[in-house]
């Protein structure tokens, strides 16, 4: 099987999430991968007025043997038209794969090229899936290109032939956006049977300098600017020496990266906030393992309304409580879950940890979290694991491939 995937976002640089693992996988059982993606942080960069096109092979985030291709088109590196010089760098491209072994099955994660992407295969007579893990429209800066964003959006999630959703809030969200009913299916985030590993997180908090006093809470992922990391830090920088047993580990890097490390070195927080910056996936699990607490603290809006992000998923997995924002999506998705501990803005992370014991003793409060933690595993496994959740994607893309061929 074929499978031609594009995005809006950079497959390469950007934190592993649900369609890495998908794609590499089926990359690895027999399944001809290419992904058209785009260098989002461009501007970030020095580099010449044209951006050459690029051809990656065997990019991975999970499987050492994937057989991903990622193609890059060429673009301009003018601000005023770089996104469309991209875009049309996709029809190109989009050409170019049809004329040299056209894809059995076409999917799409972006919005600009996703609708792209749906039209070429509508003319080639072959089938698009639209695999929804966000409500994309709400990323574009401005009420303008947000509306703009929001329509193609719903034109895609309503001609779409499939459209995959990752959880319930998105289903929700997928229908109230112009997704038919009974062209619209629920594969959730997978499940990685994982047991207590005391060993591995007693290591990894060896490494880290953590003694067997402090609480440790751990945000894994991008640093969005919503994401309340911010928020977090400036409250950790007002009164954290209040709380000296309690340390925040930051996993990963993003839009606040630089600006959450001044604020540490401004406020001496050298000790209580670790920042590890971007680590391979491997490395993620014992540092979860070693912490108390994983955090989801974003600030409640449009974009995070819907989801249940992967990260909650890995925090559960491991037997971790997870302090997060009261959202729609997480809701519905783990209902009256004790270890579940909502809070209504960052700046009630440390208050909400002190409350878990009325003393405020740090090892009561880590013996509390354990214990709300197993009930966050037990909930877990009663769900798909990763096999069957890629089984039944990969099921989904052949049944799709196969009405094209009718």
């Amino acid at each position: 099987m074929r499978i031609l995937a594009t995005q809006e976002t950079d497959w390469v640089a950007r934190n592993p999430i649900v369609h890495h693992r998908l794609l590499e996988w089926l990359s690895t059982h027999g399944a001809d991968v290419t992904v058209i993606d785009y260098d989002i942080d461009w501007a970030k960069r020095s580099g010449p007025v044209v951006e050459p096109r690029r051809e990656i092979k065997g990019v991975h985030k999970y499987f050492a043997d994937s057989r991903v291709v990622v193609v890059r088109p060429a673009m301009l590196r003018w601000r005023p038209l770089a996104r469309l010089s991209w875009l049309l760098g996709n029809v190109r491209e989009l050409r170019r794969l049809f004329r040299r072994e056209p894809p059995d099955v076409l999917v799409g994660y972006g919005i600009s090229n996703a609708l792209l992407t749906m039209i070429v295969a509508r003319l080639a007579g072959r089938r698009f899936v639209y695999h929804v893990m966000d409500a994309l429209h709400t990323h574009a800066d401005g009420a303008v290109a947000r509306g703009v964003a929001r329509w193609i959006e719903r034109a895609t999630m309503r001609l779409a032939d499939r459209v995959v959703v990752v959880s319930q809030g998105l289903r929700d969200y997928a229908l109230a956006m112009g997704a038919r009913r009974e062209r619209t299916v629920v594969i959730p985030i997978g499940v990685t049977l994982v047991g207590p590993e005391a060993d591995r997180g007693a290591r990894a908090r060896d490494a880290l300098g953590l003694a067997e006093g402090d609480v440790a809470l751990i945000f894994v992922g991008w640093q969005y600017p919503f994401s309340g990391l911010r928020e977090l830090v400036a409250d950790f920088a007002r009164r954290g020496a209040d709380y000296p047993w309690l340390r925040l580990l930051v996993v990963g890097t993003g839009d606040l990266d630089g600006e959450l490390r001044e604020m540490r070195a401004r406020a001496g927080l050298e000790r209580q906030v670790l920042m590890t910056g971007q680590l391979p996936a491997s490395e993620v699990g014992a540092l979860v393992e070693g912490a108390d607490i994983g955090l989801l603290p974003a600030r409640r809006n449009e974009t995070m309304e819907h989801l249940v992000p992967t990260k909650v998923v890995e925090y559960m997995e491991r037997g971790k409580a997870v302090m997060a924002t009261r959202l729609r999506g997480l809701e519905a998705e783990f209902p009256a879950l004790p270890g579940m501990l909502y809070i209504d803005r960052p700046e009630a992370v440390i208050d909400r940890v002190r409350a878990l014991d009325v003393a405020g003793d740090p090892a009561a409060i880590r013996r509390v979290a354990r214990t709300l933690g197993e009930t966050c595993r037990a909930a877990i496994r009663a769900r798909p694991d990763w096999d069957a959740v890629t089984r039944e994607f990969a099921e989904l893309l052949r049944s799709e491939a196969a009405l094209a061929r009718r």
